[in-house]
């Protein structure tokens, strides 16, 4: 058992499919004192933004091929390795899984194909909707996945909050801020201009929408009156008047969430714009060997280039979004005394 003042060392466990994902949590600060280990619900978002940015069936398919490959071929990797390389697996199953959502295989590559060699244009219906037809839609989705990212991060904070028996602080800074953000999003749906923008056509009863509104008072209300638990009347209220201002990074924390509709965008479309430049010579034999060098260096280039974009934007929502909600690390990562050689392994008997 910990005393209370000892800085104990942290070692992470995980269950297999979200274990990967420790090497990011890794990254940014091992749990602190009294914290949660955030890898086990991260690592579901983590796979899912990774599949939205990337979001093509071909390239999701050649990143499990690679990574099943590596795996199977190299038995005595690095663990951390080992890890890395089975966290873009699943990730490529996501890509996958979005792909053939979004109807992407290659971009619009079976069509171009079809209808430039073979004279007769073959279309893979995507199974739900394609976002460069539907950004907006595409980009309400995004906002959707980012308010359920965001208030899971609240909701692992209250959890530490009761934790540790700090029910003003659950109440205050987790309670209050579900009423208010969560009032203020569900009143939105009665005003006009946001149905608009949204496309939407359902509107919310006035009776409901006022409930809401009195709800996210409620909830701005607690926050001016009790985020600051000492001082004079009028301090206190100043605080929480400047914690209530707050809310304006909820606003820039969900229009982060964008960034899924805008590389999942411009994955396709730099897709699709290599498959264009691939017909240029027509369908004789040149033009068929310009398209086979345009498609393999053009797909290629893409491929890496977004998945370096995915990688990196996706790492980006788990530690500034996220993790700014609840998240402070400061741990002690757990090394045990053991030989580690890079070239030889030791094995107990």
């Amino acid at each position: 058992k910990e005393d209370a003042g000892e800085d104990a060392p942290v070692l992470l466990k995980n269950a297999y499919l979200t274990e990967p994902v420790e090497g990011v949590v890794e990254t940014f600060a091992m749990p602190g004192r009294g914290e949660v280990d955030p890898t086990g619900i991260m690592a579901i978002f983590y796979y899912i933004f990774f599949g939205l940015m990337l979001s093509d069936a071909a390239y999701g398919l050649i990143m499990v091929i690679g990574c099943a490959i590596a795996l199977m071929k190299f038995k005595n990797m690095e663990i951390s390795m080992r890890k890395t390389l089975r966290m873009f697996l699943y990730c490529g199953i996501s890509t996958t899984f979005w792909g053939v959502m979004f109807g992407s295989y290659f971009g619009d590559a079976v069509g171009v194909i079809s209808s430039t060699f073979f004279n007769k244009e073959v279309i893979l219906k995507p199974l739900w909707f394609e976002p460069v037809k539907d950004p907006m839609r595409m980009l309400m989705f995004s906002f959707m996945f980012g308010l359920i990212h965001l208030f899971t991060a609240l909701g692992m904070k209250l959890y530490q909050c009761i934790k540790a028996k700090d029910y003003m602080s659950a109440l205050v800074d987790c309670v209050f801020w579900y009423m208010l953000v969560g009032g203020g999003i569900v009143y939105l749906f009665h005003v006009d201009m946001f149905l608009s923008m949204a496309g939407l056509e359902t509107k919310l009863p006035t009776v409901w929408a006022n409930v809401a509104a009195s709800v996210a008072g409620l909830g701005a209300l607690g926050i001016v009156l009790l985020t600051a638990r000492s001082g004079g009347v009028g301090k206190r209220i100043a605080k929480g008047a400047y914690a209530l201002y707050g809310v304006t990074s909820w606003l820039s924390d969900i229009l982060s969430y964008s960034r899924l509709l805008a590389l999942g965008l411009a994955t396709g479309v730099i897709a699709t714009v290599f498959n264009k430049m691939g017909t240029m010579f027509g369908n004789g034999f040149i033009g068929a060997v310009v398209f086979i060098i345009i498609f393999a260096v053009g797909h290629t280039l893409n491929i890496f280039v977004n998945l370096l974009g995915a990688y990196v934007h996706t790492n980006r929502l788990q530690f500034v979004e996220f993790f700014g909600k609840f998240y402070e690390g400061g741990g002690r990562p757990f090394k045990p005394f053991a030989a580690n050689t890079k070239y030889y392994k030791f094995k107990s008997e």
